[in-house]
């Protein structure tokens, strides 16, 4: 007996509007019971698996993509030279996401007082407007007063510069709190960044002046400083508090503190300031290469 002419193949389609990857399946057997309307019980079966449109967040005008990208790429140039620097200063923190989101906003112009022996701050200094080399290495003590007198050069000179200066909470730092009296008065361009890893302990014993979270928010109840505490090893943060203290102090507004607070000891690979941003990019679908 010859075989029954086979019938035309008949699909049904069903678009179905989740799932991850797309996928097609095809099924020979039954069509569920809430299909029948709509095809045969023995037609095959498409199921066809969208996934929703990839959700892309608007761009920050205040952090754009590319400025994400550019602060990716940095931070892993701090890591080379942290690690090139380690060889002769072993660090036991992550200040890769400080000192990326705060030089990068530096222009030509501005000026770069580093720590006693701090490289990898000296590296990122920005270029000089001239020829003439610019005091962006580390200068002897009083650091903090030296600094202000910088700002006051730039501000004198009318120049549209600022000045950054990097310390450590626990370091010994004389007349810093003059310092940043006298920077505050006149309003001049001042930027201090100071890193914190003590943990919250302050060395109560020292003689000489130090600088501390707690000395640090007295004197800024006093003269209505403008001081900020960041999570240091965040680098979106601390890029957001550099770009509001560089904004206001380039129109005017004097100086300003950040207090970038850091982890003891370095933390495990995933909660590094790069594994961070990097989660940062991919939460929003940045892709890391343009």
């Amino acid at each position: 007996m010859p075989p029954a002419p086979r019938r035309p193949d008949r699909y049904t389609i069903f678009v179905l509007p989740f799932g991850i990857t797309y996928t097609v399946v095809i099924l020979s057997g039954a069509v569920s019971q809430s299909h029948r309307d709509t095809a045969e019980s023995k037609d095959p079966c498409i199921f066809l698996y969208c996934p929703p449109p990839r959700s892309r967040l608007p761009q920050n005008p205040l952090l754009p993509n590319r400025k994400l990208r550019e602060l990716y790429a940095l931070i892993e140039r701090c890591r080379g030279l942290e690690r090139n620097q380690a060889r002769r200063q072993p660090r036991t923190v992550a200040r890769e996401a400080l000192l990326a989101a705060t030089t990068m906003q530096l222009l030509p112009g501005d000026l770069l007082l580093a720590e006693p022996g701090d490289r990898t701050a000296v590296a990122l200094a920005p270029k000089p407007k001239s020829a003439t080399p610019t005091p962006s290495t580390a200068l002897p003590a009083p650091r903090l007063a030296l600094a202000a007198a910088m700002a006051h050069g730039l501000q004198a000179a009318g120049a549209e510069g600022l000045v950054l200066a990097f310390t450590r909470a626990g370091a010994t730092e004389p007349g810093w709190a003059a310092a940043l009296d006298w920077a505050h008065s006149a309003k001049l361009p001042l930027l201090l960044a100071c890193s914190d890893a003590t943990g919250g302990k302050a060395n109560r014993a020292a003689k000489e002046p130090r600088l501390d979270w707690l000395q640090m928010q007295r004197l800024a109840k006093k003269l209505r400083l403008p001081v900020f505490a960041v999570d240091g090893e965040d680098a979106v943060a601390v890029y957001r508090v550099m770009q509001e203290s560089v904004m206001r102090a380039r129109a005017g507004g004097g100086p300003a503190v950040f207090w970038a607070v850091l982890s003891p000891q370095r933390p495990a690979r995933a909660h590094l300031p790069l594994a961070r941003l990097q989660s940062y990019l991919a939460a929003r679908h940045i892709p890391l290469r343009r």
